[in-house]
């Protein structure tokens, strides 16, 4: 079986939660396809909790971790996720990529954080991790790919990376209106660069033969339909890449595979932690113990979904207007248990039997339900 699971609103949905229950059986390849290192998602055990950011969230049941050429690693925060992995569980994590992934570079966050701090009180809402300026070098001359750092020797890459920082960044520098200049030692950096690849990363130069050799492929998207670069009506608080299921279909048609399911998770109410428009209700009061405040994206918001046939009908859109064949269209809800089992929304609130009916009276397929921190505990409620 190939999934999907995406994001329907701002982001901070539970997807970890619904990567971590598709991955409770079988044996399991979990696809980052879009984004980097900014993504957060939290999967909670009852005595261990982990937040994902590279890894995937199906690492706890041993899933593998593929990153897909749409994915943009950051290769100097592996390791720490990686050691930090192997303090909450004795899994061996076995990481695999395309060579065709670009990297997020040092120099990236820099540019990213500097200018979304430059900004002001007109913060875009960027999580300071580097991933659109990663994504605008890419498509220049001076990009770098996993399949690069494999290739090529310490000094060349030291140089190529000298590179970037003297013709491309010093520019950027120069153009944002950056008080001082990135200096990084090049040697250093290219070597950790190749030795983390070398240590953890098997590259794979047959996607589709390395598809098959699993149970179900999982497409872990990050954020959400409403940060899709796609939505301009929303701009310039979006993000660059494609969060919605046209990574996931591409991909798959690439390799001569179809999407089973696509599953859209959303909280029981909205959130948005990140400049942009948002109706805030202050008299929400949630505890989210993984988004915490940070200079570029502030605090995280509370708010109630406009209408809960809105919430549903986005799900069924995204998948009318993106996969060109018949697909089972899930929604996932989960933090029932904080709003005591309803679907807050400015519109009336539902509860979550009446949730259900309209999804399925909308074209749902099938409705999953969260009551509580654990994929274990997940319900699954398909169509009549």
């Amino acid at each position: 079986m190939n999934f999907a699971v995406i994001g329907n609103n701002y982001g901070d949905e539970g997807k970890g939660l619904a990567v971590d229950y598709l991955t409770l059986s079988g044996h399991n390849l979990v696809v980052r396809h879009n984004g980097g290192a900014q993504a957060a998602h939290t999967v909670d055990r009852e005595d261990r909790r982990f937040v994902f950011h590279e890894l995937s969230s199906g690492s706890f049941n041993g899933a593998d971790t593929y990153w897909a050429r749409t994915f943009f690693p950051d290769l100097y925060k592996l390791e720490k996720e990686l050691a930090d992995f192997s303090e909450v569980s004795a899994n061996h994590i076995k990481l695999f990529a395309s060579p065709l992934c670009h990297i997020t570079l040092l120099y990236d966050v820099y540019l990213n954080q500097k200018r979304e701090e430059a900004r002001g009180e007109d913060k875009h809402g960027s999580c300071g991790m580097g991933i659109w300026e990663a994504t605008k070098r890419s498509l220049t001359e001076y990009g770098l790919t996993l399949g690069d750092i494999a290739s090529l020797s310490i000094a060349d890459l030291s140089a190529k990376l000298r590179k970037i920082e003297d013709e491309y960044v010093s520019l950027k520098v120069a153009k944002f209106g950056i008080d001082e200049m990135l200096n990084l030692d090049t040697d250093a950096y290219a070597q950790i660069l190749k030795s983390v690849l070398e240590k953890h990363i098997t590259l794979i130069d047959n996607e589709t033969d390395f598809f098959r050799t699993y149970d179900n492929v999982v497409f872990e998207g990050g954020q959400g339909l409403l940060l899709d670069t796609g939505r301009v009506d929303l701009w310039p608080h979006t993000t660059c890449s494609r969060t919605n299921v046209t990574n996931p279909v591409t991909i798959l048609e690439e390799n001569g595979m179809k999407l089973d399911e696509a599953v859209y998770v959303t909280r029981s109410y909205l959130t948005r932690h990140g400049a942009g428009p948002f109706n805030e209700d202050r008299s929400l009061k949630f505890n989210d113990l993984t988004n915490i405040p940070n200079p570029w994206q502030d605090s995280i918001r509370f708010g109630k979904h406009e209408s809960v046939t809105g919430l549903i009908a986005r799900a069924v859109k995204d998948t009318s207007d993106n996969c060109p064949y018949s697909v089972k269209v899930s929604v996932f809800a989960t933090h029932l248990n904080e709003t005591e089992d309803q679907i807050l929304a400015e519109a009336g609130n539902t509860n979550a039997e009446a949730f259900m009916t309209s999804a399925f009276e909308s074209g749902i397929d099938c409705v999953y339900f969260s009551r509580s921190k654990y994929s274990e505990e997940v319900t699954s409620h398909p169509s009549k």
